[in-house]
């Protein structure tokens, strides 16, 4: 086969056209003047065939260089200029530069609905917008597209995607009217958009509609006859997210009941295990919280992060007046937790740039050594942001594609186009380093400060435990109690299950079944007197 034309030949085209008038700046007559503008018509017009037949042969690079002579030297409102502008987009895609095609989009999309390639080119931003899901400027202009554009086998997931872009702007009344288009036919959309619905409400603290969305996602998890993954894992987020919504308005028997659904050892059990710890203290029922504590602070989930379980431990023992051991909860707590944080304080305080810090996070990803488990702990879960997520993958494909285009630099025959996309490459994939590394690192910081906060709790609880022992000892405060001995045993008590006490040796299988009593040394309230 033949080749059509190659770049060389192109570009010789475009030296000989500018010698002959392209470039032409003397005073010229109104016939000439035509005869040069249509001229240079003609010519572009020809330039674009001949970058269409290129392209139709496989010839993308080159193809690409004759569209970017049309669009360095055309007229941007001739038909021809559009024409090339997509096809420039559309051919640097073929080449695996999506981020150099996505500029060349946008640039379709700032000229607005009148551009002859709009419409054609959304199909193309949601490509893009699969391929690299942390490329947040695809979103953007997925926004500007109007609901009634949106192609019929796309419409769930541009009115899904355009949904979420929303939301990270904070702007929720544009969020809720993109996921309103979302419908039931796409389970894939519609139980996120449904749940991310269910999530606004409950930021603007509209319990009810919060709740209808979530209880929406159960029944439609309900009516799938072999539930998916993805249904599975929603129905999960939504019963936590109901659960919560009962426990901040005080009803603990529903937010029990609901967490009580949450199947062991799924993703979200541990966490469910937790947040039933605090809801049986608010329901003062402190046997079972101790009994979930008991379960999260054993050997199974040791290189688990569940600071807080201590501090509550603590405030248990010391609402039932046994100083002494909240005292011994909270050393051990600070003992652990304390030189955490100093080690959280060390690893920010040396990388304070946000690039430099995203390189540093590089760096350990790829050795990992030297840091404890619960650092490490603690970083997966400030990072596990499906938002960062994003952004560390859109920096892959980025460091991917200017590996690219460092090749064709060097193989080109015409490297012009090729440094050119290269150089704005680089710039935006600094920018994006520079975010990512700040986002990275605004998470890190909350997570210290979230353990900070926590060692200051414990302290306090050590303080109020120490003061009340101290006004014991001067007589200021009735004494506590005869001690009493605390024990723990297995919940299930029927003609299925035994009681058995614990002996220091953890049974998986009854990991969320433990109750551990807590005997309230607290001395009895005077009666009142009778009248």
């Amino acid at each position: 086969m033949m080749r059509p034309l190659s770049a060389l030949a192109v570009i010789l085209c475009l030296g000989m056209w500018s010698h002959v008038g392209l470039c032409q700046e003397e005073e010229e007559t109104p016939a000439a003047a035509a005869a040069a503008d249509s001229g240079k018509r003609q010519f572009f017009l020809g330039l674009l065939k001949e970058g269409t037949t290129l392209a139709d042969n496989g010839y993308y690079y080159e193809a690409c260089v004759a569209f970017n002579g049309i669009l360095e030297r055309g007229e941007p409102v001739e038909d021809y200029y559009k024409e090339a502008e997509y096809a420039m987009a559309v051919n640097l895609h073929n080449l695996g530069l999506v981020y150099s095609s996505f500029t060349y989009f946008a640039r379709i999309v700032d000229g607005g609905d009148t551009h002859a390639y709009f419409l054609k080119t959304l199909p193309w931003l949601v490509q893009i917008s699969r391929e690299v899901p942390g490329f947040q400027g695809v979103r953007e202009y997925l926004a500007a597209y109007p609901a009634e554009s949106y192609p019929p086998e796309l419409k769930n997931e541009i009115a899904h995607t355009v949904g979420q872009f929303y939301y990270t702007q904070d702007d929720l009344d544009s969020a809720l009217d993109a996921l309103k288009v979302v419908d039931a036919k796409s389970e894939e959309h519609y139980l996120p958009s449904t749940y991310l619905t269910g999530a606004i409400h409950a930021r603007r603290n509209k319990a009810k509609e919060s709740l209808d969305a979530f209880k929406e996602v159960l029944r439609y998890v309900q009516g799938s006859v072999a539930p998916s993954a993805l249904a599975q894992k929603f129905r999960s987020r939504a019963i936590m997210a109901i659960a919560r919504i009962f426990y901040s308005t005080g009803d603990f028997d529903r937010a029990l009941k609901y967490y009580d659904e949450i199947e062991k050892y799924s993703g979200d059990w541990l966490q469910a295990l937790f947040e039933k710890s605090w809801t049986f203290f608010r329901a003062n029922n402190n046997e079972r919280a101790m009994g979930n504590l008991h379960t999260l602070n054993s050997p199974y989930f040791e290189e688990q992060y569940f600071p807080e379980s201590r501090v509550l431990q603590a405030v248990i023992l010391f609402s039932n007046c046994r100083y002494e051991d909240a005292i011994v909860v909270v050393d051990a707590f600070v003992r652990e937790y304390d030189d955490l944080r100093k080690e959280m304080n060390t690893q920010l305080a040396q990388n304070e740039d946000p690039a430099d810090f995203y390189y540093w996070l590089a760096a350990l990803s790829a050795k990992g050594k030297g840091f404890s488990r619960k650092l490490k702990r603690i970083f997966n879960l400030a990072l596990a942001d499906k938002k960062l997520y994003r952004l560390f993958s859109f920096i892959v494909a980025l460091d991917r594609e200017e590996a690219l285009l460092e090749s064709m630099r060097q193989a080109a025959v015409q490297k012009d186009l090729a440094e050119r996309l290269l150089g704005e490459l680089v710039t935006y994939r600094e920018l994006a380093i520079g975010e990512t590394g700040e986002q990275a690192r605004a998470r890190l910081d909350l997570k210290r400060r979230e353990l900070q906060r926590l060692v200051g709790q414990a302290m306090k609880v050590k303080f109020e435990s120490l003061n009340a022992l101290k006004e014991v000892i001067e007589g200021k405060r009735e004494g506590a109690k005869a001690q009493g001995q605390s024990t723990g045993w297995v919940v299930r008590r029927d003609d299925e299950h035994l009681a058995w006490p614990f002996d220091g040796e953890y049974w998986k299988d009854e990991l969320d079944s433990y109750l551990f009593r807590v005997e309230n040394l607290c001395p009895e309230a005077p009666k009142p007197a009778k009248p």
